[in-house]
Parts: C-alpha cells; structure tokens; sequence
C-alpha cells in the first residue's frame, strides 16, 4: 500500500505543481500587462495636462528654442505646469522621484527636450512619435509630447513588479505546500482502509475465513468494507455448508456399506447362507446407495445451475395423474386414500416433463412416508394467474416451526417426521427445490405439528401461452 501512495503523491504533486505554476504565470502577465497599460494611460493624461503649456510656449517664443532649460526650473511638476515655484526641487529631479519619463518632440521628429537627457538630438519614428500627445498652435501640430517609465534601474515601476512578482511566487509556493500537506493527510486516510483490507484479504487467502475489515477501518471505503465482510461471511458459510455434506454424505455411505460389509462377512464365513433372500438383502442396499449417488449428482448438478431441461409444452393435470399411478400402490399398502382434484381447461406450460415428475413423484412419497395409516394426502391442480400451482397435503403428523427453514436443505430432517428409520436420503426435497427453481418457478411449505403438512410449488406460463387442454 505505501508504493500506491506514493505514486498518489506524485501524481497528485505533478498536477499541483504544474496548476500553480501556470496559475502563477498567468497571474503575473496579467498583472505586468495590466500594470503597463495603466503606466501609460497615467503618462497620457500628465502629457495632456502639460500639452497647453508646452503650447503657449511655442507661441511665445515662436519656436523650441530654449526649451531644455525648462527642466532646470523649480517649478517643473507632472501635471500641475508652473503653479509649484518654492519647491526647491528643478524639474528634472521631480521627474525622475516620479519615476517617469518626460519627451518633447519637434514636427521634423526630433526629440527637444528629454528629463534623463539621453536622447536630445535623436530621431524618433514616426510611430512612436504619434503615441504621444500633440502639441497644437494655431491648428498646426508643432510637436508631440510623451510621459512614460523611466529608463534607469530601481525606478517605482520596476519596484513595483518586482514586488508583485516575489508575492505571487511565495504564494504559489506557500499553495503547493499547503495542498501538498492536505492531500498527503487525504491520501493516508483513503489508503488506510485499504491496508485494512488488504491485511484481511491475504488472512482470508491463507485459510482464515474468520477474517474480516473493522468497521471503525471502513473510512471512506465503508461500502467496500462491509461487501468484503458480506464475502468472508459467505465464504465461512460454503465452508461449513461443504463440510458438513461432507459430513452427511460419509454418514449415507457408512450404514448402507456397512450392511453390505456385514452380509458379504456372514456370507464369506458362512454364517449367513447363500440363498436369493441374502442376495435379495444385497442388491437392495445397493440399489440404495445407486440411489443416493444418483441423487447426489443431480443435486450438485442443479445446484451449480448445469442441469438441462427438455422443455416442451406439458399438460401438468395429465402428469399429476401419471405421479398418483405411480404411488398408488406404496399408499394402499399403507391404507392410505390419495385423492386428485384437477383444473378444467388448465393451460399448458413449458417444462421438462421428466423433471416436474420427479419433483411430484419427491412430494408424494414424502407425504405417504409420514402419513400414518388410514390418512389421506390430496394432491390439486389450479391456475394462479401467473402460472400453475401443484399442491400436496397429507394428515401426517406436522412438521416444527423451527424445521420449516430447513425442510429444503440436503440431508436435513426433523427428529420425529424425518427419521432414517422411515427411509429416505433427505436429498429429496432439496432436489424438487432446485428443479422448480431451475424452471423459473418457486416451492413452499405450510406445516403445524399435529395437523399435516402442505407443500405446494408453481411452475411459470411460457410468454406465449398455449391453447388450454380440456
């Protein structure tokens, strides 16, 4: 987890860093551009205020001539012409404390006047010169005047950007720390839980199907945590699930192998003679445990939903009858009524016929089995809107409250009503659950101890439904 926040940190860092910087770039032209644009909007306005000065001293002195010494006067100040006399300070130095620059052009383009006096003499572009203010006498353009930034290093200007350039740089590097803080703080919270539930995914990995993530751990991953947690418990639950059919299979095995055991000893040491009622004994036993592995097998095949149906458009009224022929006998032994009540005009569904006999064939010789002598067990068909409802009751003796949950698990049986003693592998219920299921349908059981039980299940109409079978 550490390799994964670290690259977090980099890859968080990379864009911080990169944000800021061009943030920070950007701020800074804007604010240079801004800062210049402002500079000379402030020069042009000085200019325009010194214009008629200038102007009035072209006319009175019918030229340029002379103009420089206007610098040396104490009463040279931007804006304001002549009005500050007792300064003490000449033009010049007013200009330069300004932090400003002051040009005087001529028509011809030559620059007559300049307050750092670097550039007297000197011709000035014609689109320079027009970026100034013009000087007019008379409706003619005698010169043009120009305030700007002064030229030396220091000036107010440059002290001013440099200043906002060493604020928006500790800014942005007092930005990138503090974000580089906060996400570090973020992103050991965020992979905290995750560390949690690596830990319990390498102890779950190692066999420890106790394991699981604190709830306290969850974090922002809570949701994760708790379907982690679902997981291992579901992981703990199969486990258990596995071992004990392991457990129950051993069990089913055991008492049948051991019968044939001790027939085949008694018949070997010739205790037991043999004759077709041992062989008769024998070949029930294994009839029993063919049964159970056959039993076995279709349960784990429709468990793992791999069982195929045969679909096709069943008649269950004609299926009921054909599963009461077939315990007929088994319930008159018992002196047991079985009585039918079929659905006229039932329509037909579709279904594997070899599968939903079987299940009528689990429900009917279940109810026999617990249904004493002289009981009856009723079997009736009927439409339920949605599909066709198959339903089994029988006066045995009931079934607990709380074996109901269970009556569907494999190998499971109530202490009185599911005894080995009255036969059975307790694989059949569980096999006519996952059958019904496997169609789309759905199986259920009401029972009170004492008063019978009744299991009914529902098999779905195909979208398409049939014509309905008189």
């Amino acid at each position: 987890m550490r390799g994964l926040w670290l690259r977090l940190i980099a890859a968080f860092a990379a864009v911080v860093v990169l944000s800021m910087l061009l943030t920070a770039t950007l701020i800074g032209v804007a604010t240079v551009g801004g800062f210049r644009v402002y500079v000379a909007e402030g020069g042009r306005r000085w200019a325009e205020g010194l214009a008629p000065f200038f102007a009035d001293y072209y006319a009175r002195h019918d030229g340029w001539a002379g103009v420089e010494d206007l610098l040396d006067l104490p009463m040279m100040m931007p804006g304001m012409g002549m009005m500050h006399g007792g300064m003490g300070m000449s033009g010049r130095s007013m200009w330069q404390m300004m932090g400003h620059r002051l040009l005087l052009i001529d028509e011809t383009g030559t620059v007559r006047l300049d307050s750092e006096g670097t550039a007297l003499g000197a011709v000035v572009p014609e689109d320079v010169r027009r970026r100034g203010v013009p000087i007019r006498v008379e409706g003619r353009t005698v010169g043009w005047l120009l305030v700007g930034e002064q030229t030396v290093a220091g000036g107010p200007s440059e002290q001013f950007l440099w200043g906002a350039g060493w604020a928006i740089g500790w800014s942005t590097l007092f930005g990138i720390a503090l974000a580089l803080g906060a996400g570090s703080l973020a992103f050991a919270r965020l992979v905290r839980p995750l560390r949690a539930l690596e830990q319990a995914a390498r102890r779950l990995a190692a066999g420890d199907l106790g394991a699981r993530v604190p709830g306290s751990a969850g974090g922002e991953l809570g949701p994760i945590a708790e379907a982690f947690n679902r997981m291992a418990e579901a992981l703990a639950r199969a486990e258990q699930q596995r071992r004990q059919m392991l457990a129950d299979i051993a069990h089913e095995l055991r008492t049948p192998l051991g019968i044939l055991q001790g027939h085949l000893e008694g018949l070997m040491d010739g205790v037991l003679p043999l004759d077709l009622e041992q062989i008769a004994q024998i070949h029930d036993e294994v009839r029993h445990l063919a049964r159970l592995v056959e039993d076995l097998r279709l349960l784990t095949l429709a468990e793992a939903g791999q069982l195929r149906l045969e679909r096709e458009p069943v008649d269950l009224n004609r299926l009921v009858e054909e599963a009461v022929d077939g315990i007929a006998l088994q319930a008159a032994e018992k002196g047991i009524r079985v009585a039918v009540r079929l659905s006229e005009a039932l329509p037909q569904v579709r279904a594997d016929p070899v599968r939903i006999r079987q299940v009528l064939m689990n429900l009917l010789t279940n109810a026999v089995r617990y249904t004493p002598p002289g009981g009856e067990v009723t079997v009736a068909v009927q439409d339920v809107g949605d599909g066709v409802q198959v339903s089994v009751r029988d006066t045995g003796v009931g079934i607990a409250p709380e074996d109901l949950p269970h009556i569907f698990d494999r190998f499971y049986r109530a202490e009185k009503a599911r005894s080995r003693a009255d036969g059975g592998s307790g694989l059949g219920l569980a096999i006519a659950k996952h059958l019904v299921e496997a169609h789309g349908g759905r199986i259920g059981v009401e029972s009170r101890p004492g008063q019978g039980a009744h299991f009914f299940f529902i098999i779905p109409y195909d979208p398409q439904r049939t014509p309905a079978v008189s």
